[in-house]
């Protein structure tokens, strides 16, 4: 999925650019309008409807996955929970089994938790191992996500289209349209 983060001056640009590509008859996967964090202009309705179908949310910056490193961070630890803390808790289980370790029995713990407890601990590096798996972001995709937050800062509307791979966005409509910038996040 291509990404572009388009910006703007007024949320009416956004309305007439969407226009614009639905007469081009542009495939659009995903289009969000983000209001500018110093929002003092438009206070219009929630969504904004074109009539002929593309509908667009309007969001908050904070709350875009795209925008907010935090948000992203923390589906992708529930990602890679879903499948590392069974993983880790089978892995235990497993360890302890082959190893017959009595680590522990050693402790004063029944002997017949052995297995149980190998595999509840386990089960918590499995947790902690998606806790700090997440954690990392990419050093270009900070840097454009630096300029974005500084361009809504300034009081510019964002319209973030997302389009399928392989298809190009009809540039020469988007050169036409009196945006400040266009920002290419993903290809």
């Amino acid at each position: 999925m291509s990404t572009y983060v388009i910006t703007l001056k007024e949320k009416k640009l956004a309305k007439e650019l969407l226009l614009k590509l639905r007469e081009a008859q542009t495939p659009i996967t995903n289009c969000d309008l983000v209001e500018p964090l110093d929002n003092r202009t438009d206070n219009e309705d929630s969504n904004l409807d074109t009539s002929e179908g593309i509908l667009v949310n309007q969001s908050n910056f904070k709350d875009i996955k795209l925008l907010n490193p935090a948000l992203a961070r923390k589906d992708r630890q529930k990602a890679l929970a879903t499948w590392l803390i069974p993983f880790g808790f089978i892995a235990g289980l497993s360890f302890s089994q082959m190893t017959d370790l009595k680590t522990f029995a050693n402790m004063g713990f029944p002997n017949q938790l052995e297995k149980l407890l190998g595999g509840l601990v386990g089960m918590i590096s499995g947790a902690l191992g998606s806790f700090f798996s997440a954690g990392g972001t990419n050093q270009e995709t900070f840097d454009d996500l630096r300029a974005i937050r500084k361009k809504s800062e300034e009081g510019c509307w964002l319209l973030i289209l997302e389009l399928p791979i392989e298809i190009e966005p009809p540039w020469v409509i988007l050169k036409e349209t009196d945006s400040i910038e266009i920002i290419i996040l993903s290809k």
